[in-house]
């Protein structure tokens, strides 16, 4: 005699259960551990099948950025480090108001400079020029590095009256309680043109080739995405090498003592200059500036592009 029907199904049921949970686990383990070095894999391979074809460089890195930030979007839907950092309708809303005050120009102005390197390059001379094709991009990297990271470090940790300024500058960008990739444009305007005044423009007369300034571009696309993940990302050693997820969202922490890592491609003056944070094991318990009472909300952004021209409120 046939079982009945619904023990049927039970059965099958106690059966796909387990593979279920197998399944989920396997996608877990390949989010965390393989999406991001499959990634930096990608663009490193298509940097070279570019240059090996003659590519236009700057029509493949437009194209390669949309590419990685729609995959991104769906990965970081879908595979939350914590739910509770998510995207909401209400912070989306927010975002949208800073981009079009400054995301769309920020990124702009960042793809634009890029795409002029890149043209412009084939005309340059410069203290790079004619050296080696590895010494000339480290020389790119860690000069870009360098000033963005006294930049950055200054606006965090300075006490003099330029330094307080350019924190009421950057600190937009930390108001969110919550990191993830279209919270990225948070920040003030006179931010991002300052940095990329001092940070980005003094790399025009290094005198770079076009495939270095690619690489390097697309490096920092990367990171500025992936160092903004909602995603339980595991890196590694790459840690040490690359500023990442893990990294990054560390500077996010509303704990004054774990908000280091002020390099935004590679951690190198981080560890030479000992505000290195790396705790592979946990998340930070709390996003956000340190007393935000003294601060605007995040989504009061007339306020927030005020702060620069305002004392900021006393504690208490």
């Amino acid at each position: 005699m046939a079982p009945p029907q619904f023990l049927n199904t039970l059965s099958m049921n106690e059966v796909s259960l387990p593979a279920r949970m197998a399944a989920r686990s396997a996608f877990d383990a390949f989010i965390s551990y393989a999406l991001y070095p499959l990634l930096l894999a990608a663009t490193l391979a298509l940097f070279a099948i570019a240059v090996a074809h003659g590519w236009n460089l700057a029509t493949v890195f437009a194209w390669m950025a949309s590419a990685r930030l729609a995959l991104l979007l769906a990965v970081e839907f879908l595979h939350p480090a914590r739910p509770e950092w998510r995207m909401t309708w209400r912070s989306f809303w927010r975002d949208l108001k800073y981009m079009a005050v400054n995301g769309g120009t920020s990124a702009a102005l960042k793809l634009g400079l890029g795409w002029l390197a890149l043209d412009l390059s084939r005309w340059n001379t410069g203290i790079v020029t004619g050296m080696p094709a590895v010494v000339e991009f480290l020389a790119v990297l860690l000069t870009f590095e360098f000033l963005q990271y006294w930049y950055h470090r200054l606006s965090h940790e300075g006490r003099g009256p330029v330094s307080r300024w350019l924190w009421k500058l950057h600190v937009a960008h930390h108001l969110p309680d919550k990191v993830y990739l279209l919270m990225h444009p948070v920040g003030h305007p006179l931010n991002f043109i300052a940095s990329l005044a001092i940070v980005q423009l003094p790399l025009f007369t290094l005198g770079a080739r076009p495939e270095t300034l690619f690489l390097f571009n697309a490096l920092m696309g990367l990171q500025g995405l992936v160092s903004h993940f909602n995603v339980d990302i595991k890196a590694g050693p790459l840690n040490y090498l690359l500023v990442g997820t893990e990294l990054h969202r560390f500077h996010h922490s509303a704990n004054l003592d774990e908000a280091k890592n002020f390099g935004v491609l590679t951690p190198f003056w981080d560890l030479v200059f000992g505000t290195f944070r790396y705790s592979p094991r946990q998340l930070p318990s709390a996003l956000g500036v340190a007393e935000p009472a003294r601060y605007p909300a995040s989504t009061a952004i007339v306020e927030v592009l005020m702060l620069p021209f305002r004392r900021i409120r006393e504690p208490g």
